[in-house]
Parts: C-alpha cells; structure tokens; sequence
C-alpha cells in the first residue's frame, strides 16, 4: 500500500505539490481562529450561592443560613458535593455537579431551589443570591487606576470612577461575566450619631434610621387635568447627590418637642465617609470557638472567595 501511494505521488508530482501549498494557505487562515488554552479550565461543574448577613457571627451564619441552603441544595440531580464556608456576615455555598452537566441547566436548578431556601431563612437575615457565571480560572486581567493629582482625587474618588464609569464600560465587552473592585474606599453618606444627644431627645437609633429611609422616596399624586393636557403630580423626597444629599439627610425631621421639629442634624453629623473596610482568612477546620470560620467540604473553589484586606 505504502509503496503504491509513493510511486503515484512520483508521477504526479504536481499534483503533491499542489495540494501541500494548498494545505499551507489552509492551515495559515485557520491558525489566527484556533481556540487554545495556555492554562485549560480544570475547574468542575459548580454554582456558587453566596449570602451576606451584616451583624452576624460565623457561627449564626452557619446555623441560620449555610445549613438551611445546603440542605435543600442535596436533593437536586446530578450532585456530586454540597460544600460551604460560612464567615463572619458571609456565607458562601458551592454546588458541585457531576462531570458533563450543563452549566446553564445546573444554574436554573439552583434557582429554584433558592426560592425555597429562602423560605427556611429567618426574615431580615440575609437573601441568598448565585455568584457569577465563571470558574476559579476566569480572572484573565487586572488593571489599577492611577492619578497624577491625589489632592483632587483621592482613594474615594477614584474607586467611584472605577465603579461607576470604568466598570460600566467594560461590562458590554463580549466575554466579561463581571468586573470585581478591590481597593479604594466606597462612599458612604454616613450619619454620626451623638448617644447623649439622641438620649436627650428621647429617642433610639432605630427611631434615626426608620426617619431617614422613610423620607428617602418619592411620592405619585396621580394628574391634573389643564386643558387638553394632563399634568403628573408627583412629590419629588430622594436624596439628592453630593453637598446637596449631606443637607437633605441633615434635615430630615425626627419628632416634635414642645411644638419645635426635632432634627437629623440637632443629634447626629452627616458627612461622606468610606466604608469599613475588613478581610478574612479562611482557617481549614470544623470550628473555633465560633469567632473564626467554618470550612466545610474541602479547599475553596473560586479564588473571588477569599476576601483580602
């Protein structure tokens, strides 16, 4: 056979020619659109639901959120492991289905299986939500933000342009799941209580927050007729942006004393502040002493997990 297909390329040997220059311009155009990987995914087929809890200890978290989550997590096809770690004001659950399985149709089991988990999570805990469609290897670039001017633009200010201009234009980019910030300080409009003033006045810190979020909204007054038009009424109550939000917050009123409205202002300092910045090690054990962390099921899947100070 071999000796045949020698002798016929010898007498058509511009026939072989041929079709290797052919086979040259092929492999040339096809390269450029080969799909290589340098470093393959070998990350399994997981969903990640991740729950945060503001106030609550690892413990707590554990018991009120990771359990129940978990716990309705097993009964779904197809799942291989049920893993979590459970932080401080965090609780992260993994998901590991069986080699094979469609990620999109393992992410809407998932899903409905957070309706009824939500139902076994007290109120006011926290709300379960899945992480982003992306392994442990989707991270593919970082990028830092730099200023030649730090009096004008401080930490606060460029983490607010990374957030809300840069972010917002990479996010269209084919291929990006999600942009993650790390860095920086969030503005916060911050409300400074003094305890001997609010004590004074006789009222609580809860009495403080219910006024301010009750009188950060609009209202709808339906229309009014004018002519052949009609007018929308509407009472405008947000805050407002900037030095103006600062005095909108300030003179929210809390209650009346001896006919004079009380005031944000007459027991607290409103300013812009950055969020509390904090980080976490994850400790590979059961438990300790309910102040560190619970790890459950093995290393953590996706490096956006570990959260660094």
């Amino acid at each position: 056979m071999i000796d045949r297909l020698v002798e016929a390329a010898v007498r058509n040997r511009l026939l072989v020619v041929l079709a290797l220059i052919a086979g040259i311009v092929a492999s040339a155009l096809a390269l450029p659109r080969l799909k290589l990987d340098a470093f393959p995914d070998v990350t399994n087929v997981q969903v990640v639901v991740n729950t945060e809890a503001p106030g609550l200890a690892a413990t707590e978290v554990e018991q009120l959120i990771s359990f129940p989550v978990e716990a309705v997590m097993y009964a779904l096809p197809n799942v291989a492991e049920v893993r979590s770690i459970s932080k401080t004001g965090l609780s992260i659950v993994s998901v590991v289905f069986d080699e094979g399985t469609d990620l999109y149709f393992a992410r809407q089991l998932v899903f409905e299986r957070l309706e009824q988990a939500k139902d076994k999570i007290p109120p006011g805990v926290g709300t379960p939500q899945m992480g982003p469609n992306s392994s442990g290897l989707g991270q593919v670039f970082q990028y830092l933000l730099r200023t030649d001017d730090p009096s004008r633009f401080d930490p606060m200010t460029m983490r607010g342009l990374n957030d809300w201009l840069v972010k917002l234009l990479l996010m269209p980019v084919d291929g990006v799941t999600d942009v993650l910030s790390f860095g920086g300080e969030v503005r916060q409009f911050q409300v400074l209580v003094d305890p001997q003033r609010l004590l004074s006045y006789g009222l609580r810190v809860q009495d403080l927050a219910a006024a301010i979020e009750a009188n950060n909204r609009n209202a709808g007054g339906w229309y009014l007729d004018r002519g052949p038009e009609q007018l929308t009424i509407r009472g405008v109550g947000w805050v407002r942006p900037g030095e103006e939000g600062l005095r909108d917050i300030a003179n929210i009123p809390l209650k009346d004393a001896e006919g004079i409205p009380v005031q944000v202002r007459n027991v607290a300092e409103v300013a812009f502040g950055p969020e509390i910045r904090q980080g976490a090690v994850t400790v590979h054990a059961e438990e300790i002493d309910g102040r560190g962390a619970f790890h459950r099921g093995g290393p953590p899947p996706h490096p956006e997990m570990r959260q660094s100070a």
